[in-house]
C-alpha cells in the first residue's frame, strides 16, 4: 500500500509487507489471567457479567439470552450434603467461594478493559475458569 502510493522510502528494495493482515484474537495477559484466578466466583461474576451481558445481547437479544444471564449472576448455593449418591454435585466454579475481597479500582478498571476487547466465548471461558 504504501510502496505502491510512493510513501515507503525503500520502493522496490523494502522488506516489510505493507499490505493490512488479520489481527491476533484477544487474550489475556498473564497478570489479568492471575488477577481472574484468585478472585472468588461472586467477584468475577461482578466484574464480567455486564461486559458478557452487553456482547450476548448485541448477539441475541431474546428473553431467553436474559434469563440465562440473569442466571449466572444469581448466587450459588452449594449441594445439599445429605444428597444420594445419585445427586449431582455441581462444579467447583459454582459454589459459593466466601466473601468477595475487594479489589483495587485501578486493577478493576484494567481488567474490565481487557475483558471488553475479548470475544463472547473467551468471556465465558474466563469467568468459570478458577
Amino acid at each position: 500500500v504504501y510502496f505502491t502510493n510512493g510513501l515507503c522510502k525503500a520502493s522496490s528494495f523494502c522488506d516489510f509487507c505493507h499490505l493490512p493482515h488479520p489481527k491476533r484474537a484477544a487474550h489475556l495477559d498473564k497478570r489479568h489471567r492471575d488477577l481472574l484466578k484468585a478472585l472468588p466466583y461472586e467477584l468475577r461474576v461482578r466484574i464480567v457479567l455486564p461486559i458478557l451481558r452487553q456482547k450476548a445481547l448485541q448477539l441475541d437479544s431474546s428473553p431467553e439470552t436474559s434469563r440465562l444471564l440473569d442466571a449466572i449472576g444469581e448466587p450459588r448455593v452449594p449441594p445439599p450434603s445429605n444428597a444420594g449418591p445419585g445427586g449431582l454435585q455441581e462444579p467447583s466454579f459454582m459454589t459459593p467461594t466466601g466473601p468477595a475481597e475487594p479489589i483495587s479500582r485501578k486493577s478493576e478498571h484494567t481488567l474490565s478493559s481487557s475483558l471488553r476487547c475479548l470475544s463472547l466465548r473467551s468471556l465465558i471461558v474466563s469467568l468459570n475458569r478458577a
